[in-house]
């Protein structure tokens, strides 16, 4: 009896461990199998990575600065831009975004659609000039708009002198005013002013050397730049001639 409980002992002994045996292979088998899958897991987002890489340096690769706009076309001036015949001076106006303009953006080959240029200087504060400024309300009709016509309203400070530090603020404000009480008419093409550097440009445009009267103004025509008619002051009575120089002007030129 006990030889038999021995033998029993024994064979399921041997039972246990060929058991044993085949389930640690299997757990080998299965372990190689996930290294495998693992392995190629891990390499295929190294790839990814690299490939990401290189298009974000790609991307970032510096490109080259834009050029520099060309100068644009202009005629050769004349010494002094204050009589008929004169060529105007390419003068630096800024706009009431504090954009920089110059002459030359209204001459005709720059500017297709322009044709007539009526350029005025003035200022806050000298009565002539708000008495022109009224009436540019009944001169800056929309059918001489179509026609070419481009008013370039350019403000030079108060009668004492220049305050470009106060701009373009003061000229925002005062378009500002203007085009929402005379949205029709009070859309001029420019609203602009002058820095300190250009004062000597305007003394170009003035009739005398120790300066001008306030309004300044004259009529140019666009596709010579030369100015048809010079003025200086305003008074009450000068719309309808006005009005009747420009419908000539737009028609001839």
């Amino acid at each position: 009896m006990k030889k038999f409980m021995i033998s029993v002992a024994v064979i399921c002994a041997m039972f246990l461990f060929v058991s044993c045996g085949g389930n640690s292979e299997s757990k080998g088998e299965e372990k190689t199998d996930t290294d495998e899958v693992s392995d190629s897991d891990a390499s295929d987002p190294d790839a990814d990575d690299s490939e990401v890489a290189d298009e974000e340096t790609a991307d970032t690769e510096p490109t080259e600065e834009p050029a520099e706009p060309e100068e644009l076309a202009y005629p050769e001036v004349t010494p002094k831009s204050n009589k008929e015949g004169d060529i105007a001076q390419n003068i630096t106006i800024y706009d009431d975004v504090d954009v920089k303009h110059t002459l030359a953006e209204w001459y005709k080959p720059n500017n297709p659609s322009s044709k007539l240029i009526w350029l005025i200087f003035t200022t806050y504060d000298c009565p002539p000039c708000q008495i022109l400024k009224e009436d540019l309300l009944e001169i800056n009709l929309p059918e001489y708009r179509e026609k070419g016509l481009k008013i370039l309203l350019v403000f030079n400070g108060l009668l004492d002198g220049p305050q470009p530090d106060l701009e373009p603020e003061k000229l925002s404000n005062y378009k500002y005013l203007f085009l929402s009480e005379y949205p029709d008419t009070a859309d001029f093409e420019l609203y602009g002013y002058l820095k300190m550097e250009e004062q000597k440009v305007l003394r170009k445009f003035f009739s005398s050397p120790l300066g001008g009267a306030y309004p300044t103004w004259m009529f140019i025509d666009a596709s010579t730049m030369e100015l048809v008619e010079y003025g200086e002051g305003w008074g009450d009575d000068m719309v309808d001639s006005t009005k009747s120089k420009i419908e000539i002007l737009l028609e001839e030129l």
